[in-house]
């Protein structure tokens, strides 16, 4: 079991979040329990992969999420989307991004491409201890960037896998989430009936089945730049070598 240091009750962290959202200008921004943003990958993505990452999303929302109660965000659809609006400025992105994080005690997206666009995102949401799952694919491998306080799943074919997380994000709503320490190593913390627990030990022992390890001989998914000629000087010549 080991030793659990609690560093953020959820008292402490409603008073910590408040003031992280205020320094953001966010202060107007009320957290919904019940509700979920889920990243994912747009800005770099090959045309012929988007169809997989779109799919995978869909069934996330609508296969895992609605079914467990928990209304999803989907940034790819919403108005300020960079396959969209590339219009809109950077600082009017991070504020938008920003309030959805910090509306959503949920943040669920799937880790798929070997740096796939939303670090940023996923950085935020540990920040403000957001109740992050990250599902892997037990087939492809992807930086080992894997930041603390997130729940990592595995699965090896999320279609056909989909309802096996149902009951874990119905598990996951019995919790209020907070942050600490586990033998030292910094955890997502979760609060139910004045007893504590590390959130990702405890779904990794009720779904020993989904439990994500990392494998460094699986491969990752090679893209090809479409356009490398942005590398060479002037568009015309190429930097030395």
């Amino acid at each position: 079991m080991g030793q659990i240091r609690v560093m953020k009750d959820p008292e402490q962290r409603r008073e910590y979040v408040e003031m992280l959202l205020g320094l953001d200008g966010l202060s107007h921004i009320e957290e919904d329990p019940r509700a979920a943003y889920c990243p994912i990958s747009l800005t770099s993505v090959p045309d012929d992969l988007k169809p997989h990452t779109q799919r995978r999303q869909h069934i996330l929302m609508n296969g895992v999420l609605r079914p467990s109660g928990i209304t999803a965000y989907d940034p790819s659809s919403a108005p300020f989307s960079p396959d969209r609006d590339l219009s809109t400025q950077p600082n009017v992105i991070y504020v938008i991004d920003s309030g959805k994080i910090a509306g959503a005690r949920f943040f669920v997206g799937h880790h798929i491409l070997p740096s796939d666009g939303k670090g940023i995102e996923m950085e935020k949401a540990k920040i403000l201890n957001r109740i992050a799952v990250m599902l892997m694919d037990s087939k492809i491998r992807v930086s080992r960037m894997q930041p603390h306080r997130t729940i990592y799943l595995q699965y090896y074919n999320f279609e056909e896998q989909a309802s096996q997380f149902v009951p874990v994000f119905e598990m996951l709503q019995e919790y209020e989430p907070g942050m600490g320490f586990h033998d030292n190593i910094p955890v997502l913390l979760g609060f139910r009936n004045g007893g504590v627990v590390d959130l990702e030990e405890a779904v990794y022992t009720e779904f020993p089945h989904l439990q994500y390890r990392y494998d460094g001989q699986v491969p990752i998914i090679k893209l090809r730049a479409e356009n490398p000629e942005l590398f060479y000087e002037n568009g015309m010549r190429k930097l030395a070598a």
